[in-house]
């Protein structure tokens, strides 16, 4: 799902090897990937990848992941927003996926011959690995949704959900039943049942750490107006959904100039249902305002920012030379704190604080 594929890009997986640190995998299945980046990418000959360790030979896995992604960054003046944005969540308590940099080679039989791609940003993928790891089980429901108006009522129909949820697991006829039944929720209970029962639904608490890391990052490329780039997960027996952070290049207000005082009490854009509905409920906005609030004195901290691009920026430098040095001026601002995640974070740091009023 997503823009790509609302423009008709299908994906294809190819047979490749794999060779990583040291690990060769002799048979793989790799992909492009992406939506806004893979447009952008095709300008650069820079596309991201998803390589799938298992979907060939059975048993393949690195540090636990079966499912690889290198993000192109091409949007990305920094190169460091996805790893920094995915320990930000880490941090906060919320799923994210483990990150790093790798730098890509590529070889094709007669037509290139260890070709430098670049520098990629990886990421393990969100699936059933992921959960096992984080929640100790593979069961539940994993869906990426796609749509600036999420868990909308549309029929009682579950095909026409399924390109706007796109689940990356089996789900049986109760799972696909109760996420039908909560867009019926969404649309339809009244204010107090709403706040009554939203609970049942969604884990309040785990949702108010999400979207309070979420509208302090500004990345409007994600649920808060675009609509995408997040995942959800609904436990096993007492359903209820968990949000999942994905594709955070947007990141730092990178997506479309997204500003320093974009607002706290109302942060997202057009009409989403779900969140002014989930906004108007009182324990989820005072759990959210505290997480806030929270943040702001510990991982919200500029200088904590500071000593991450630091320790990060001295070991991707070479590569990016590497890949041109025409990218290197960009990158040497931000790490100087001229330009990209430090002049924002302040700036966030010191909106939000006043927003709080602290």
């Amino acid at each position: 799902n997503g823009v790509a594929a609302r423009q008709g890009v299908v994906f294809e997986y190819a047979r490749a090897g794999l060779e990583l640190d040291g690990q060769r995998f002799d048979d793989i299945a790799v992909r492009h990937k992406g939506n806004g980046s893979y447009l952008r990418g095709r300008q650069w000959n820079k596309i991201s990848l998803k390589l799938d360790l298992n979907k060939l030979v059975n048993g393949q896995s690195v540090a636990g992941a079966t499912t690889l992604n290198f993000q192109n960054n091409i949007t990305d003046i920094s190169w460091m927003n996805e790893v920094l944005a995915y320990r930000l969540y880490r941090d906060a308590g919320v799923p994210a996926p483990r990150s790093s940099f790798v730098k890509v080679y590529v070889t094709v039989a007669g037509h290139l011959q260890r070709s430098y791609m670049g520098l990629y940003s990886i990421s393990e993928n969100i699936d059933d690995n992921f959960l096992s790891a984080r929640y100790g089980s593979k069961q539940g429901i994993i869906l990426k949704p796609s749509t600036s108006r999420p868990f909308t009522f549309i029929s009682e129909n579950w095909a026409s959900y399924l390109q706007t949820y796109d689940p990356k697991s089996d789900m049986s006829d109760a799972e696909q039943r109760w996420v039908i039944e909560f867009c019926r929720f969404v649309s339809t209970a009244t204010d107090a049942e709403f706040e009554a029962r939203i609970g049942e639904y969604v884990d309040l608490d785990q949702f108010a750490r999400y979207f309070a890391v979420l509208a302090w990052i500004a990345n409007s490329d994600s649920l808060l107006q675009i609509g995408q780039n997040y995942y959800t997960y609904v436990t096993p027996r007492t359903p209820r959904l968990i949000f999942a952070a994905w594709d955070q290049d947007g990141s730092f207000g990178n997506f479309r100039n997204s500003a320093t005082t974009w607002a706290i009490d109302r942060p997202w854009s057009g009409t989403n249902t779900f969140l002014r509905r989930i906004y108007g409920v009182e324990r989820f906005r005072l759990a959210y305002m505290g997480y806030l609030a929270e943040f702001s004195d510990t991982i919200f901290k500029p200088e904590r920012f500071a000593q991450q691009i630091a320790a990060i920026a001295p070991v991707i430098r070479p590569a990016i030379a590497e890949e041109g040095t025409q990218w290197l001026t960009g990158f040497d601002q931000v790490v100087s704190g001229q330009a990209g995640i430090m002049p924002f974070a302040r700036a966030r740091y010191d909106f939000v604080r006043s927003a709080l009023g602290r």
